[in-house]
């Protein structure tokens, strides 16, 4: 006899995937769970910046600022499942695998471009679900509920003088399943981003389409990001960003965030410490009450803060970063990075 499936997940489940408590509604709400801790631990105040192989998910116009270098990035965190309320048991993850590969190691044709691979997955095991037979028997087991984006990017520089404007898209391809009820859906998305710099100013602007997938569609996104990099010295530095966040039917957010960098540390031999930073920020802050949210939005906004070393071992750079964030239940972890460039 065909079964009645009766899945009972709480509101919290949903969140997971977001960095707001509205998110849970949309199609492909994890992606608000962002990547790239230098980025996460300037509040996401990073569109106009992308400096690094997260740009895949920021902004893929920052990959033609990666120049004529190979990169790998990892990013790793796990919530502590034991701090949900209800939901002792359950442990939820997010992961994100990048690369960058210059097309000039390869052809001319292409110029300056640079081209991107990531992947993000986020996960959920361990979820209670009850559902009943047709002889009204009940069942009650756990399940996994799976997010996964693939990336496929690219950037390119227009110009490079006093002043540079560089240009960069993303296809995206976004599944989802739910092990054991066999729910699962998938669509593509598209990304679009700019950044315009002259001298120590930066602009940059990202356009997200929204994937489709079943009955639910993503919103149509807006980022337009601000940033500046103010030098004291040979040694200190400050950068200072803000990006404006507008996402259809919902109100305008802010992500603001600065970056203190101390550089040329030291250097013995064929190591090298080029630079110690830190970072804090504000995410997901809404600065106007449309839809009478606000003050919601702002109860999970995300207070980040974070710290990288950036070094070299003989020819060979590394950037690793830490991320420790606040705000929604489930984005209260550490974050940890590599990013390999060679």
């Amino acid at each position: 006899m065909k079964k009645i499936k009766i899945v009972l997940l709480s509101l919290t489940i949903c969140l997971v995937s977001a960095g707001t408590s509205f998110a849970g509604t949309d199609a492909a709400a994890f992606l608000k769970k962002n990547v790239g801790t230098k980025a996460i631990g300037m509040g996401g105040a990073f569109t106009s910046i992308a400096d690094d192989t997260s740009a895949i998910y920021w902004n893929p116009a920052g990959l033609a600022k990666l120049g004529e270098h190979y990169s790998l990035y990892a990013m790793g965190s796990t919530g502590a499942s034991d701090k949900y309320p209800g939901l002792k048991d359950v442990v939820p993850s997010h992961q994100f695998f990048a690369i960058s590969v210059p097309a000039a190691k390869f052809t001319s044709l292409l110029g300056k471009t640079v081209f991107g691979l990531g992947y993000i997955s986020s996960t959920m095991d361990n979820i209670q679900h009850t559902y009943m037979t047709g002889t009204n028997s009940i069942y009650r087991g756990t399940m996994s509920h799976t997010d996964n984006a693939y990336y496929l990017s690219a950037g390119l520089p227009i110009w490079q003088s006093d002043s540079a404007l560089y240009l960069g898209a993303s296809l995206k391809y976004i599944t989802y399943s739910f092990s054991s009820i066999g729910v699962s859906d998938s669509g593509i998305d598209v990304d679009a981003g700019a950044i315009y710099t002259i001298d120590t100013l930066s602009f940059g602007l990202l356009f997200q389409k929204g994937v489709k997938m079943g009955e639910d569609h993503a919103p149509m996104t807006t980022k337009l990001g601000v940033s500046n990099l103010f030098t004291f010295n040979k040694k200190l530095q400050l950068t200072a960003a803000g990006d404006l966040v507008q996402r259809q039917d919902e109100p305008l957010v802010i992500n603001v965030g600065a970056e203190f960098g101390i550089n040329n540390v030291v250097a013995l031999g064929s190591f090298g410490l080029n630079g110690i930073f830190l970072r804090a920020g504000v995410s997901e802050y809404a600065i106007e009450n449309r839809y009478g949210v606000a003050s919601d939005y702002n109860e999970t906004a995300s207070y980040n803060f974070g710290l990288g070393f950036d070094f070299n071992i003989t020819d060979y750079y590394f950037k690793l970063d830490i991320a420790i964030c606040s705000g929604n239940i489930f984005e209260e972890n550490t974050k940890f990075a590599l990013n390999f460039y060679f």
